[in-house]
This record gives C-alpha cells, sequence and structure tokens, in this order.
C-alpha cells in the first residue's frame, strides 16, 4: 500500500473507534479478529520465553470469578476492596465480557484473550491509571510486556488520534492533547518495563493481600496523579491515597 493509502487507513480507524468508543464490542470484535493471525501468535512466542508466562499457558488458570460484594468486605488496605471499590464507583461489572466469552479455553489464544479480559481491571488496580485517558497507560502493560496485538493497534490509533485529529473529525471540545497522550503511554511502558511478568499473576489468589504489598512484590510504583482513579471524588472520600 502507498503511504496515502496507509494514513487513510489509520483515518478510518481512528474515525471507527472514536465514533463508537464507550462500547465495549468494538474493542471485542478488534481482540476476535486478530484471534488467528501472526501478530496473536507473536504475543504467544513471547509468553512462552518466560517460563512463568510459559507455565500459566500450560496451566490455563482463570480462577474463581471475583465477587464485588465479598471482597468490599475486605481490609481497606487490601487489593481486593480497592478493585471493588473502584468497580462500584465506576459501576462496572467484573464479567463485562460475558456476552463474548470463547467456547473454549484449550486454544493459546482464546486462553490469552480471555485471560487478559479478566485480568485489565486488575492492572488498573494496581498501577493506578484510571479507565478514561489511563486506558492508555494500562494496556501498554500488555503491549511492552507481550505484544498484545489488539491493544497495540489501541495505542497506536491513540497516539495516530492526537497527532492528526483532523482524520478523525474529532470536536474541539473532545480533543487530548498529544502531551498528554504521549506522556501517559510513556508511563505504561516504563511501567510495564521495570515490573515483573504481570500475565502470570493469579490475582484471584491475592484479594486478601495489602495493596501495596502485592505492589512492591510486583514492583510497581503506582500513578497517583493526572490520569489516575486516585483522583476519583469517591476514592478520595472512602480515604485511599
Amino acid at each position: 500500500m502507498s503511504k496515502v493509502e496507509n494514513i487513510e487507513l489509520l483515518g478510518g480507524m481512528i474515525k471507527h473507534l472514536v465514533t463508537n468508543r464507550g462500547k465495549l464490542d468494538t474493542v471485542f470484535d478488534l481482540e476476535d479478529g486478530f484471534r488467528d493471525t501472526i501478530w496473536m501468535q507473536n504475543c504467544i512466542e513471547r509468553l512462552k520465553e518466560d517460563p512463568e508466562c510459559s507455565k500459566m499457558l500450560e496451566e490455563r488458570y482463570m480462577g474463581p470469578e471475583y465477587d464485588l460484594e465479598e471482597m468490599i468486605k475486605l481490609p481497606k488496605d487490601s487489593l481486593g476492596y480497592t478493585y471493588a471499590l473502584i468497580m462500584k464507583t465506576m459501576g462496572f461489572e467484573p464479567h463485562f465480557y460475558r456476552a463474548r466469552d470463547r467456547v473454549s479455553l484449550e486454544n493459546d489464544t482464546d486462553y490469552v484473550t480471555m485471560r487478559v479480559r479478566k485480568t485489565h481491571d486488575m492492572y488498573h488496580t494496581i498501577s493506578g491509571f484510571n479507565m478514561a485517558i489511563g486506558e492508555i497507560g494500562v494496556i501498554a502493560l500488555n503491549v511492552t510486556q507481550y505484544s498484545y496485538p489488539a491493544f497495540m493497534l489501541i495505542d497506536l490509533v491513540a497516539v495516530g488520534s492526537a497527532c492528526f485529529p483532523g482524520l478523525a473529525s474529532i470536536p474541539a471540545s473532545e480533543k487530548i492533547h498529544s502531551s498528554t497522550i504521549f506522556e501517559t503511554l510513556s508511563k505504561g511502558i516504563k511501567m510495564a518495563q521495570e515490573s515483573k511478568p504481570l500475565f502470570p499473576v493469579k490475582f484471584e489468589e491475592m484479594v486478601e493481600m495489602p495493596l501495596e504489598e502485592v505492589r512492591k512484590k510486583l514492583n510497581i510504583i503506582p500513578i497517583k496523579e493526572g490520569p489516575s482513579w486516585y483522583q476519583y471524588p469517591k476514592i478520595k472520600e472512602a480515604g485511599l491515597h
């Protein structure tokens, strides 16, 4: 394809995602579209290079479902309580992907996709990135550590929309300054490079642990300013800081 066609293609992707922002099916369709591709295979190969990630692939661990009503009863400094508080504050459900479950987890790519979906909001919890512009940072954790293709494209499109807002016809009131995009992305990349591999982490078995202990174990220094859930009024009211 010519450079002009590539630019037009990127513009189309940006416009599609911006027009359908907030609709999770858009992300699910994107993930499903990468199912049998060389990019997803590259993701699997990168995971298999790490002993713990490879072991997780073999085990097919998914763990029990998250129960927000039980987790909110845990100590206020725990991973589980913080996760439940964030989810309740945002009005989110742990199994938000219910309607798009893969039929089987026998295939490596299906397992990785479902594990990524289940742990996504746990990544938000431990990293401090919020569920708005912070999405760019939190998905950079997956992209940097094991090249998850759907998220790689989303971050690419985010950068494209910041640099070339005209391609997507984004209203001036909704434009995000490019420096914010780059800063958030760079923080996510740096966090991913410094932390331990996150894919093999069994968050389901750590919900009672103090959040700061979990972060220390994973070598994560969370963001608490800017695009951080620590800035949500209800989170501040709960005394989390």
